[in-house]
């Protein structure tokens, strides 16, 4: 939860761009649109995985905490919750038009995608309607990744939650670069 709204908080940058025309005059160099938008998203990407890093670097051996999960599985299953997470954030800043409702984006998405994908209290008691939809949410396949590493499994044995994030993180990345896009009359204005 808190990973996702550290990433959503990036909308504002965006939007900020976006009304001081930051994006569209990017969107003017003699560079193709997709290679401009990948060297967005790999920036961040290189941000938050730092993050991550930094984050179980110190809980492990700062705090001293145990996870119960090799590092470098659990650091791969949130780098890849990170790419959805940028996807998501891509797509929500593509559909907001009006800046100042970027405060509201925490309590419109990150609460209830959290709530609905198991991180408050487990999918098993929600109704079978809410946990046929809690699997379009990223949350669920990362908690189920990392609690199955708990019980043991090896990185490998989670391959379908981690290509089902995958998936998510194309999809709602192509769709936040195409939204994101300035059309071509904002561009030569």
């Amino acid at each position: 939860m808190f990973l996702m709204s550290l990433v959503l908080s990036t909308v504002s940058l965006v939007l900020e761009d976006r009304t001081k025309m930051t994006m569209a005059r990017m969107y003017t160099a003699p560079v193709k649109a997709a290679e401009i938008a990948a060297g967005n998203f790999l920036g961040s990407f290189v941000v938050g995985s730092l993050q991550i890093f930094f984050v179980l670097v110190i809980t492990r051996v700062v705090i001293g905490y145990d996870y119960g999960v090799p590092f470098l599985s659990q650091f791969a299953v949130l780098a890849a919750f990170m790419l959805v997470s940028l996807g998501l954030a891509s797509t929500v800043a593509g559909l907001i038009k009006n800046p100042g409702n970027a405060s509201m984006i925490n309590s419109m998405v990150v609460t209830p995608t959290s709530m609905l994908g198991g991180c408050f209290w487990p999918i098993s008691i929600m109704p079978d309607y809410l946990q046929k939809l809690s699997n379009f949410m990223p949350q669920t396949w990362t908690i189920q990744a990392i609690e199955k590493m708990v019980a043991g499994a090896s990185l490998a044995d989670v391959r379908l939650p981690l290509a089902i994030l995958g998936l998510m993180a194309v999809v709602l990345l192509a769709v936040g670069s195409a939204i994101l896009q300035p059309s071509e009359n904002k561009v030569r204005m």
